[in-house]
């Protein structure tokens, strides 16, 4: 088994687990959990896959990652003690979930560059296949998405390691994978137990997002 696909496995399942979590919070039956899981673990994914030309999609070729995901719903619905491990796990394990966005951004980045993306490119790649699904799910249950909301770090943590694993492919993929997902997990982590964000937008502090729009005071044209 390539690196590459070890980094996916691991993606995949970390992002179904996340979204499961999830559907619970939203209250979403057995089909709920397991559509919401699928989108969210293949998202974005397809969507580099789209973007690359690639064929079949990275899940259809590797169809077992939708037995494995079916598989964990079942316990994760229906037992009350599994349900209660996972969220200790995603909920509180902020590690486990920086470590799948790590993982996410160098497997989009890998493919980018194995086919033959400019570099700018492979980080676009990277940054996308991490967060997409994360965002399909968010719209499709009817939340603003996490990683367009001024807040802690999280699609900077996938670009900060995208680029890292793009200046150091060269080196190797030791190098580069190793230096990648430290950045992104890092930066993550920073964000979350230190509250470290970006500057806030001006709109943010001054409230300028909630003002009315400013009336003309010029009469309309033909009066």
């Amino acid at each position: 088994m390539s690196p590459v696909l070890v980094f996916e496995v691991i993606a995949v399942v970390l992002a179904a687990l996340a979204a499961m979590i999830g559907a619970a919070k939203k209250g979403l039956d057995f089909v709920g959990t397991y559509a919401l899981a699928l989108i969210v673990a293949f998202g974005g994914g397809t969507i580099r896959d789209v973007l690359l030309d690639r064929r079949p999609f990275f899940w259809a070729d590797r169809w077992e990652y939708l037995v494995v995901i079916f598989v964990l719903c079942i316990p994760f619905v229906y037992s009350r003690a599994v349900h209660s491990l996972s969220q200790r796990v995603v909920a509180r394990g902020e590690f486990i979930d920086a470590l799948g966005l790590g993982f996410y951004t160098v497997v989009g980045c890998t493919l980018a560059l194995n086919a033959d993306q400019p570099a700018i490119v492979a980080i676009l790649l990277g940054v996308i296949t991490s967060t997409g699904g994360g965002i399909m799910g968010d719209v499709l249950t009817n939340e603003v998405p996490g990683y367009f909301r001024h807040g802690r770090l999280y699609a900077s943590s996938a670009f900060a390691g995208a680029v890292t694993f793009v200046g150091l492919s060269p080196y190797g993929n030791v190098v580069a994978v190793s230096a990648s997902v430290t950045i992104a997990v890092a930066l993550r982590l920073v964000s979350v137990w230190r509250g470290t964000m970006l500057p806030r937008p001006h709109w943010l502090d001054t409230g300028a997002h909630l003002m009315p729009p400013a009336q003309s005071s010029e009469p309309p044209a033909g009066s």
